[in-house]
């Protein structure tokens, strides 16, 4: 039988990305906390997670992660039928930079109305949430990708259209003698990071027809730093248009091909477990990403 005590101290570390942190997540030792895991491993007859910064789960690892969540959306709905007064259970999430800057507090403040729970989001490029849900880590994700993990579901929710943006000052500086795609490349851009390249070989290709090169580019891995940096005439940036609506109203940053712009689809996925935390949850998120997404 599975030590659940030594399962959840295991969540926590991974969760946490440590012992240290681990063990204060749960008012234990750090000590205590190793000695846990260690009889975990024992249980289970091999290794749960890589030693390493940072910690990663074995496959062994993944899989015990993807029940101990399952479990705990069962014991909250199991307390809620049996009229027990439990804690709200956690709901752990992934979504991506460009959604968390633009429309997800929306959702928070619809899902808060209703539930205590907390929401864990793990941020990741939307390339990769589909695999940290498949891998356990969390019960629900934003992707791109609309294929269901197994054992979940998916519903889409629209198209999050993205344009290419330089501030006046950055034209006057850079593009003073036409604005072309072969010019603009040449002229210092922007990448959030290594993910972010994805999506501007896709506009570069699809777009602007030309082939992909990223060799101007700084990297800036802060969303808001991402558009101070256009706004600030250093750099052009492939930015969602619903992120800068209003700069661009008022004249602060104007998109270089008006009438180029990329989409890219977005999906929810969740996990197929009976919980009414994450049933509101799917539904503030398709409710407010069909107010905002095309």
């Amino acid at each position: 039988m599975l030590d659940y005590d030594a399962l959840r101290c295991f969540h926590e570390v991974l969760r946490y990305g440590g012992f240290e942190k681990g063990a204060q997540a749960l008012n234990l030792t750090q000590s205590a906390v190793s000695q846990k895991i260690k009889r975990l491993e024992q249980s289970v007859g091999g290794p749960v997670m890589v030693r390493t910064k940072p910690l990663k789960a074995t496959p062994l690892g993944k899989e015990l992660l993807a029940h101990i969540q399952k479990v705990s959306v069962l014991e909250e709905a199991l307390n809620i039928k049996s009229g027990l007064e439990a804690s709200a259970a956690p709901i752990s999430i992934a979504v991506n930079n460009d959604v968390l800057a633009t429309w997800y507090s929306q959702v928070m403040a619809s899902f808060s109305e209703k539930h205590a729970n907390p929401v864990h989001i793990v941020n990741a490029d939307q390339t990769q949430t589909r695999e940290i849900l498949q891998q356990g880590r969390v019960m629900a994700c934003i992707s791109q990708t609309g294929t269901p993990v197994t054992g979940g579901q998916s519903v889409r929710l629209g198209t999050m259209r993205y344009q290419l943006y330089a501030s006046p000052r950055f034209i006057e500086r850079h593009l003073s003698n036409g604005i072309s795609p072969e010019h603009v490349m040449n002229t210092p851009g922007l990448l959030y990071d290594e993910y972010d390249v994805t999506l501007l070989t896709d506009y570069q290709r699809e777009c602007l027809n030309i082939a992909p090169t990223f060799t101007t580019c700084h990297w800036y891995p802060s969303s808001h730093g991402f558009v101070k940096m256009a706004l600030d005439g250093v750099v052009w940036a492939l930015l969602p248009t619903l992120q800068v609506a209003q700069e661009v109203k008022e004249g602060e940053l104007i998109p270089l091909f008006p009438q180029k712009e990329l989409g890219v689809p977005l999906f929810w996925h969740w996990t197929t477990l009976e919980s009414a935390a994450l049933a509101d949850l799917t539904t503030a998120v398709k409710k407010v990403a069909k107010a905002q997404l095309t």
